[in-house]
């Protein structure tokens, strides 16, 4: 009987642990995570108008919560012509 009861509350115990919400604070301001898994993949696009060229910088984060950026600029060639 002891065994059983041992290894019900060390299955309480190891959910009650990853249960637990992290919080997050940096350069975009707080964000508070409930616990569990990562959400699954996720694609931000940020379009920004510097001058004459356009930058559009995409951020990704994959199923096993790696972070990539990329770059990319477009000019518009010269208008004079």
């Amino acid at each position: 009987m002891k065994p059983a009861i041992l290894a019900a509350l060390a299955l309480l115990g190891a959910t009650a642990v990853y249960a637990q919400p992290s919080i997050e604070i940096g350069p975009g301001g707080a964000q508070i995570h409930p616990g569990g898994p990562p959400a699954g993949p996720h694609e931000e696009r940020i379009v920004r108008d510097e001058g004459p060229c356009r930058v559009t910088i995409i951020r990704r984060i994959d199923e096993y919560g790696r972070r990539t950026t990329r770059r990319i600029r477009e000019c518009d060639e010269d208008e004079d012509e």
